[in-house]
């Protein structure tokens, strides 16, 4: 596994045979080899977005698995090409969430955050002793005097 999954997440749902390999014949469409920040970046299948990577995509995100297996379904037997233009043209829900479980998949890869650079999120420490420069700078202070403007619903 690529990324440390909390308890909650251990476990999702399986993801069917045929949708699987569904993704394996479509994902290179969507993220190809290629150059990108001065690398050679690595396709999705190259980096098993159809196999382990979509097993943490499937824990982190279950509602799409739905998404992906409708559209497996509906596109069976059709060229990858052509399954994604119908996809996009009748399913946009479906399409989009085979996009977002490709693109999930590839970027949570360790060697591909590696290859961006992309450390993840960081600690900022805040400290209590020292005001922000925007408070300090009165950035603030019209907005306070204004008030709070809002409505109530």
């Amino acid at each position: 596994m690529d990324i440390a999954l909390t308890p909650t997440c251990a476990a999702g749902p399986p993801v069917e045979d045929l949708a699987r390999s569904w993704l394996a014949d479509i994902c290179d469409l969507l993220i190809p080899a290629g150059s990108a920040c001065g690398r050679e970046m690595p396709s999705a299948s190259a980096m098993g977005v159809a196999k382990g990577q979509l097993d943490i995509v499937a824990r982190a995100r279950p509602d799409l698995m739905r998404h992906l297996v409708r559209a497996a379904t509906l596109t069976e037997g059709m060229s990858p090409e052509s399954a994604l233009e119908e996809l996009n043209a009748s399913d946009p829900v479906a399409y989009q969430s085979v996009c977002l479980v490709v693109a999930g998949g590839y970027y949570t890869h360790s060697t591909v955050r590696s290859l961006l650079g992309y450390t993840g999120q960081e600690p900022k420490p805040v400290r209590v002793d020292q005001l922000p420069e925007y408070i300090e700078e009165g950035l603030l202070e019209r907005v306070i005097e204004r008030g709070g403007r809002f409505r109530h619903v």
